[in-house]
């Protein structure tokens, strides 16, 4: 057991070891995969872990727990796995370990990682000697399966691999190391099982697991539709690949009814039946395996033929077009075929209606039409057809080309080559009913025998071989009038002519009268009038006229004319006027406003005395009159025969004589008095007149008096005065008597002396009130006692040539501008002044006092005034002496005194011009006397003045070194001497001097230094934010050292240095501040100090910070900062871009600028920098780039809307943009869609029908982020179309239309309508509209279109056309004429338009009549007289025909004359050779009522002629007794026979009476032979107890013998002739009783009929 136990051990220890190195080989053998990595792909771990057996002496016990894992990634896991299966393959448990690091066995060595492999080799300690059995798998399950593979899954089992069988009756096989398999070449739609085994590493396989499943089955191919019917469709396909087990056959109707139905079946072909017509189906074939598993559907689509049109009618049929109506009874169609033929050509078209209107066809051809429901893939169905024949086609161009009063002639052209013959009808309409008609084969034909003024209707229709009318084409004229007779005139007056005339023959519709003056104007009136008188009226006066009556007929058809001239009366004159009255003539003017005349009479009389005169002008001057006289005269217009008209008159006086002697009597300042003497002759009063030519006020007054006062007038003014003398009319005024004046100035006011000289006075005043011309001055004194005159025209004036120191006397008045009315003078008196005196001189001058001398004046003066004063004190002083010297004391010393001496009058006011002069006292000395200012080559020196005055001051300097002294002198206290040398020591001496540049004080003097110079060139060199270097050049001279000094304005802190450079640099500076910079240089005494040299300077500002774009728009951008450190006066804002190159520069003070002017879109670039106070230090600029807003587009709109579209375009904006974009949006708050474009145009698609959007519209810069100001426009879509437009319901006057609403969204409905003359619409809300108010029988097209909300959106438009129907014939009148078998039937043209009228007799069609104007007429013939017949007038159109029933009789003629007759007398008796009678009878049957019913009837007889003459029936029996060989009427009955086989009885002799006739049935003479005729009516009228002829209408048979002559009796008769008389008289007693008996019973009197 030992040894069999270290046998096993030395075993398993050399199985590891060949594990471990096999394991060792292939690890170092491993490459980089696909040269991607130098690591393995993976790392292949295989782990065999085995917990040890624990062996008991002498038995084996095995327990083992091994688990293999195998990460098989490449082909290091193979090697492994295959050392894997040899080693168990050797052993029966076996662990074995091989592992990468542990980085790999974490998956770290996947691609692009590393790993160094390793393997460790753990003991292995064999328990057992079996072979393991994989387990099996589990979760065999199919996760995807195709045509042609399935996939299959698992899970993990104890196995190393796999092996996956299938069978489909053939076995195949697979292996995989995965868990997943797909199985693909698979055969469609065949069950397979799958089974899969796990397999141990040597080979031993678990037990299989199976699974079965089918593969899809293969898409069927070929499908194919085929034999379609109505209501089936046969499909046909193929399987070309694998199998199945039956077919799924679905089919659908889409959107008709949403129902989709199946069917299975194991055929390759199927009939789907139950389909409904004209339907589109999808059919889809899905082959299906046994299990149900179904590939994938084959669909093919497919119409049925759609079903048979029903109901196939035509209606409207014209000459080239007919109207084809029909039903779809069953299922749906797209359209419609319709295909019609004439037998030798064929055309098609379609519509999608049930209606259709075919036009283009030939007239009078018979046509087939076929209509055939088509699918919308244009499968058809079976045609339905009708055959139909075209109208005629009407004749063209009907023209009347002759007439006369009598007769028309017709031209026409034949437009129908298929006519056989023209039928010609005429009628002259309700002028007599009457209407005849003829054919003929040619185009042309006279209708003649016609009535003259009668509108006669003429219709042509051509007629086709089989009698088919086309429309008739008619022309309606009217026969020429006749002449009008009689024409005369009446009532004639200035304006007016009556006329009458009379029309013989013929009618007429109207007359026309023309009437013309000849060449009085050359122009012709006329007027109509329907009577035969007229009165023509607005005739000129006086004027011949000629008025010419025509007959015209209703169309204006003219007759000849009759003419007739007349004179109208002349007009009375107007506007007479008398002008130009004077004391003995008028002028007299007039006018003749209407008409003319000859010449004129003008008569004039002044009551007593009157005259006249003839002249031809319409002006006279009346002379030889009374001044002062009302005349009245009269003008009268006389015609060129002497006719006389209305006078006109008009009243005048002539003027008065002029008055005499006007003079002015009295004038004062506002009075004017005038006096005059009367004119000779009459006058009632005066008219006075005045006005001046300044106010231009003119005033008026009347008196009776010769004089008058004038009074409230201007001073000083011109008054122009008029006198005239008055009629007394109040109104006619003789010539005026005018003169000129004056009123008198006012005086003059406030005269004042304003100045006065020794030989002139001048003097001021102001003007009067009132006007003045000039002013009058005069002067005289009391010493000369001279006067003196001047005039002036102003209000002041100079008086010379006077003597000095005299009183005189002045007066000032005003003179009128006539030079000759002076106003009250103003006086005052005035003294002239004194003369200068003479030689003033100074005497002696002191600081104190002045003493002056002087001789007097030439002339007179009273004593001398002595006056001084200085400019200084402006105290003066005076003093008055009558010595000739003076001493002035108290003076101020140094002053400038101004002395003067005047000489005055004895009035001791006036005084004479002063004598003047300056003198000086002399000044004091001056003091304190100090040295102000010492400068290089300037000493500033300053004193007080002396006390007192002084002019000047001397100053005087002099050195010790170059020993010159120098003069200058000054009026100030001060004085700077200059020229100096610089630090030199001078003596200086100031004295003060008087005005008169003479006088001199005592002078003060002292010593002083002049200061060093100042330095040069003094510069910045350098300037710094902390940091100022200065430099300068040493200054002339000599200089110890500089001083350096600096300060600022803000701090107010200044600095000090010295230094012995000419250059310094001042630090510690504050930056953007302006300092003050000062350098002086100081000599070497370290006290005097030269003039500083001073500048300022600024520190450069700090950079600014935090410079921000804030906004930007278009045109601007505006940008903030923060404030450098420290200070700074202002910012640089420098900008420029890129596109224009140009930069641009601003300055402000703020934080922030507002860049403008800038180009949309562009690109910016922006620097901001500080600048110091003095505009010129800048600190380092800061920059920033941004684009301006792009501008806003321009010129939006939206070019084209439809449904779902907008396309929009607009006008590109002003600057530069990248891009456009586009909103989308139902309103401002919500965005649909945004979109981008370079174009400047957009269409945006997707959009719902009918809906509002709003478009936003917006410019990008180049940085597509800078976007511009949007630019919106609002638009609808269009409305979609509406669907199924019908109409409801058609009438005479309305149309009910009925439709879908469209798809989307509408606010209402537009329906438009075309009436023919203009279009119509109205809008509803509802899918319907009741369209009212249409023309009947109108081809209205009617248009039916969606709208928006915006209430002008409109989508596109559904037209429908329909005829509204035919109005029926309202008023008619239907009459049955006489003679005639017809019915003329005339009635109004309905309302509407009609296509003619067919006139049907008890339903079938007799006539058809063409359209026509105002009143139609037909007649039928053919007819029965005296019939009712049953009529309908219907009315033609495009759509339903108007009906009209009515009942109408014809009329009547003469009754028939039957062949033969006998009367046979069935009683006969007679008294003698007199009063025969005899009673006859005659069959009913002679009473023919086919010409209409027998009225009466009557017997004539004769007893000399055989002939029938009309006039016998107006002969009685005296018109026999008269002449015997004149037939008479005896017997006149009605007839009363109800029974058409009843022999009629008459009784002829028996002495009666005809009723109301003069016909008496007298008895019959015994010897005359007696011819009977019968005389039937079928109207009987009597006129004048005889019967009328000309209107009953009757026949007469002929005559036959009735009775012979009696023989006359033997004597013996005499014999017995008493008592046969006896019995006669017996007999006529008796059958007196028996008659008188009868007639209480009976009355056959005969009714006296008037024409109908």
């Amino acid at each position: 057991m030992v040894h069999h136990s270290s046998r096993r051990t030395i075993q398993v220890t050399f199985l590891s070891l060949c594990v471990f190195f096999q394991n060792l080989s292939s690890l170092s053998a491993q490459q980089p995969n696909d040269g991607n990595s130098s690591t393995p792909s993976s790392a292949t771990t295989a782990s065999v872990n085995q917990t040890s057996s624990v062996f008991s002496t002498g038995t084996v016990s095995t327990n083992p727990v091994t688990s293999v894992t195998l990460n098989t990634n490449s082909k290091a896991a193979s090697q492994t796995s295959s050392v894997a299966t040899a080693a168990t393959s050797a052993l029966t448990t076996t662990s074995v370990t091989s592992s990468t690091s542990s980085s790999s066995a974490k998956g770290s060595g996947g691609p692009g990682g590393t790993s160094t492999p390793s393997a460790t080799v753990a003991p292995t300690v064999i328990s057992s000697t079996r072979k393991t059995i994989p387990d099996i798998v589990t979760n065999l399950s199919i996760s995807n399966k195709t045509t042609s593979s399935v996939s299959l899954n698992w899970n993990l089992s104890n196995g190393i691999s796999y092996k996956i069988q299938w069978t489909d009756g053939y076995s195949n096989r697979s292996n995989t190391s995965n868990t997943c398999y797909t199985v693909t070449g698979l055969t469609p739609g065949v069950n397979y099982t799958f089974s899969v085994t796990a397999v141990a590493a040597d080979g031993t396989e678990g037990a299989p697991t199976s699974i079965s499943a089918f593969t899809f089955p293969d898409i069927v191919t070929n499908l194919s539709t085929s034999d379609k019917t109505t209501s089936s469709v046969s499909l046909k396909w193929n399987l070309s690949n694998g199998i199945s087990s039956y077919y799924k056959i679905q089919w659908t109707d889409g959107s008709y009814s949403n129902s989709t139905n199946s069917s299975n079946i194991s055929n390759t072909s199927y009939t789907v039946t139950g389909l409904t017509p004209g339907v589109n189906y999808t059919f889809s074939v899905t082959a299906v395996a046994a299990d149900g598993t179904e590939g994938a559907p084959t669909s093919i689509s497919a119409f049925t033929n759609p079903y048979v049109v029903a109901n196939l009618s035509v209606s409207n049929k014209m000459n080239s077009s007919l109207s084809v109506y029909w039903n779809l009874s069953n299922g749906n169609s797209s359209y419609y075929k319709i295909m019609w033929s004439d037998g030798s050509y064929s055309k098609v078209n379609t519509t999608s209606n049930t209606c259709y209107t075919v036009t283009g066809l030939t007239p009078g051809v018979n046509y087939t039409f076929s209509v055939t429901a088509v699918a919308a893939d244009g499968t058809e169905g079976a045609p339905t057809s009708i055959s139909a024949f075209t109208k005629p086609n009407v004749i063209s161009s009907l023209t009347v080309s002759g007439r006369s009063i009598s007769y028309v002639s017709l031209k026409w052209n034949s437009s129908n080559e298929n006519s056989s013959y023209y039928k010609i009808q005429w009628t002259d309409g309700s002028y007599s009913n009457n209407t005849n008609s003829s054919n003929i084969s040619n185009t042309s034909y006279t209708v003649t025998g016609l009535t003259p003024g009668v509108n006669y209707t003429f219709s042509v229709t051509a007629v086709a071989a089989d009698g088919t009318e086309g429309a008739p084409t008619s022309i309606s004229r009217f026969t020429i009038p006749d002449i009008v007779t009689n024409l005369s005139t009446s009532d004639k007056n200035t304006s007016s002519v009556s006329l009458k005339w009379n029309l013989s023959n013929g009618i007429s519709s109207y007359y026309k009268i023309q009437w013309t003056d000849g060449s009085y104007s050359n122009s012709t009136n006329s007027s109509n009038t329907s009577n035969t008188s007229y009165t023509v009226t607005g005739l000129t006066p006086g004027v011949n006229y000629t008025f010419s009556v025509t007959a015209v007929a209703a169309d204006g058809t003219e007759g000849a004319t009759t003419s007739i001239s007349a004179f109208t009366n002349p007009d009375v004159v107007t506007s007479l006027t008398a002008s130009d009255i004077n004391i003995s003539s008028v002028f007299l003017n007039w006018n003749l406003s209407n008409g003319i005349s000859s010449y004129y009479k003008i008569q004039w009389t002044d009551g007593i005395y009157s005259n006249s005169r003839n002249i031809s002008n319409t002006s006279y001057t009346v002379t030889g009159l009374t001044p002062g006289v009302n005349y009245t005269f009269s003008v009268t217009a006389v015609a060129a025969d002497g006719t006389e008209g209305a006078p006109t008159s008009i009243s005048a006086f002539t003027k008065p004589e002029v008055i005499r002697n006007l003079i002015l009597t009295e004038n004062q300042t506002t009075l004017l008095n005038i006096n005059w003497t009367e004119p000779v002759g009459n006058s009632s009063f005066f008219n006075v007149h005045w006005s001046n030519d300044i106010s231009k006020v003119s005033s008026n007054a009347t008196t009776k008096d010769t004089l008058f006062n004038i009074t409230g007038l201007t001073p000083g003014v011109k008054y122009n005065l008029c006198v005239s003398a008055v009629a007394a009319d109040n109104v006619t005024e003789g010539q005026p008597v005018c003169f000129k004046a004056y009123t008198k100035p006012e005086v003059i006011r406030n005269l004042t002396l304003t100045e006065n000289q020794t030989t002139l006075l001048n003097i001021n005043w102001t003007e009067p009130v009132g006007n003045s011309s000039f002013f009058n001055v005069h002067w005289s004194n009391d010493i000369s006692k001279v006067s003196s005159n001047a005039t002036t025209k102003d209000t002041f004036f100079n008086i010379t040539g006077l003597t000095p120191g005299v009183k005189y006397n002045l007066c000032v008045s005003a003179v009128a501008a006539d030079n000759v009315t002076e106003g009250q003078p103003v006086c005052f008196k005035a003294y002239t002044k004194p003369e200068v005196i003479r030689n003033l001189t100074l005497t002696e001058n002191q600081t104190t006092l002045l003493n002056i001398n002087w001789t007097e004046p030439v002339g007179n003066s009273s004593f001398f005034n002595v006056h001084w004063s200085n400019d200084i004190s402006k105290v003066s002083s005076n003093a008055t002496t009558k010595d000739t010297f003076f001493n002035i004391t108290g003076l101020t010393p140094g002053v400038k005194y101004n002395l003067c001496v005047s000489a005055v009058a004895a009035d001791n006011v006036t005084e004479g011009q002063p004598v003047c002069f300056k003198a000086y006292t002399k000044p004091e000395v001056i003091r304190n006397l100090t040295l102000t200012e010492n400068q290089t080559t300037l000493l500033n020196i300053n004193w007080t003045e002396p006390v007192g005055n002084s002019s000047f001051f001397n100053v005087h300097w002099s050195n010790d070194i170059s020993k010159v002294s120098s003069n200058a002198t000054t009026k100030d206290t001060f004085f700077n001497i200059t020229g100096l040398t610089p630090g030199v020591k001078y003596n200086l001496c100031v004295s003060a001097v008087a005005a008169d540049n003479v006088t001199e004080g005592q002078p003060v003097c002292f010593k002083a230094y002049t200061k060093p110079e100042v330095i040069r060139n003094l510069t910045l060199t350098e300037n710094q934010t902390t940091l100022l270097n200065i430099n300068w050049t040493e200054p002339v001279g000599n200089s110890s050292f500089f001083n350096v000094h600096w300060s600022n304005d803000i701090s107010k802190v200044s600095s000090n240095a010295t230094t012995k450079d000419t250059f310094f640099n001042i630090t510690g500076l504050t930056p953007g501040v302006k300092y003050n910079l000062c350098v002086s240089a100081v000599a070497a005494d370290n006290v005097t100090e030269g003039q500083p040299v001073c500048f300022k300077a600024y520190t450069k500002p700090e950079v600014i910070r935090n410079l921000t774009l804030t906004e930007k728009q278009t045109t601007s951008l505006n940008i903030n900062w923060t404030e450098p450190v420290a200070n700074s006066s202002f910012f640089n804002v420098h900008w420029s871009n890129d596109t224009s190159k140009v930069s641009s520069n601003a300055t402000t003070k703020d934080t922030f600028f507002n860049i403008t002017g800038l180009t949309p879109g562009v690109k910016y670039n922006m620097q901001v920098s500080a600048l110091a106070a003095d505009n010129v230090t800048e600190g380092r600029s800061v920059g920033l780039s941004a684009y301006t807003k792009p501008d806003v587009i321009r010129n939006i709109r939206a070019s084209e809307i439809t449904i779902s579209s907008v396309f929009l375009n607009w006008s590109e904006p002003e600057g530069i943009l990248s891009f456009f974009r586009v909103h989308c949006s139902t309103d401002l708050n919500s965005v649909i869609s945004n979109y981008s474009t370079n174009a400047r145009f957009f269409n945006i698609t997707g959009l719902i029908p009918g809906k509002r959007y709003i478009f936003l519209v917006s410019a990008f810069a180049a940085d597509n982020s800078t976007e511009g100001q949007s630019v919106d426009l609002s638009s609808y879509t269009k409305p979609d179309i509406i669907k199924n437009l019908r109409s409801l319901e058609i009438t005479s006057s309305s149309v009910i239309l009925n439709w879908t609403n469209p798809e989307g969204e509408k606010l209402f409905f537009r329906v438009r309508w075309t009436n023919g003359s203009g279009m119509l619409n109205k809008t509803t809300i509802a899918a319907s509209a009741n369209i009212t108010d249409l023309t009947p029988g109108f081809n209205y097209s009617f248009q039916v279109s969606a709208v928006a909300a915006d209430n002008e959106t409109e989508g596109k438009s559904v037209d429908l056309s329909l005829c509204t129907n035919a109005s029926p014939v309202h008023d008619y009148d239907c009459q049955g004429p006489n003679h005639t078998a017809l019915l003329n039937l005339t009635w109004t043209t309905p309302l509407g338009s009609n296509q003619g009228f067919n006139i049907t007799l008890n339903g079938a069609t007799q006539n058809s009549v063409q359209s026509c104007a105002n009143v139609c007429n037909s007649n039928i013939q053919g007819l029965q007289y005296s019939k009712n017949y049953n009529l309908s007038i219907v009315t033609l159109g495009c759509g339903q025909s108007g009906i009209l029933n009515l009942m109408c009789k014809t009329g009547f003629t003469h009754p028939p004359v039957p062949p033969s007759f006998n009367i046979t007398v069935i009683k006969d008796s007679h008294e003698g050779d007199t009063d025969r009678k005899v009673t006859i009878k005659f069959v009913s049957s002679i009473l023919n009522s086919s010409n209409g019913p027998i009225e009466a009837y009557g017997v004539l007889l004769s007893t000399d002629t055989d002939n029938n003459s009309l006039s016998f029936l107006t002969k009685n029996y005296s018109d026999w007794r008269e002449d015997e060989t004149t037939p008479y009427l005896t017997v006149l009955k009605i007839n009363e026979l109800t029974r058409s086989s009843e022999n009629i009885e008459i009784e002829i002799g028996d002495t009666s009476r005809i009723n109301g006739t003069s016909y008496i049935n007298s008895p019959l003479d015994a010897q005359k032979k007696y011819k009977a005729a019968l005389v039937i009516f079928t109207y009987l009228h009597i006129t004048g107890g005889l019967v009328d002829i000309s209107y009953s209408f009757f026949s007469i048979t002929p005559f036959v013998t009735l009775l012979d002559p009696v023989s006359k009796p033997p004597q013996i008769l005499w014999l017995i002739l008493p008592i046969t008389i006896l019995v006669i008289i017996i007999v006529i007693i008796l059958i007196f009783l028996i008659n008188k008996r009868r007639s209480k019973k009976t009355e056959t009197e005969i009714p006296v009929n008037v024409l109908r």
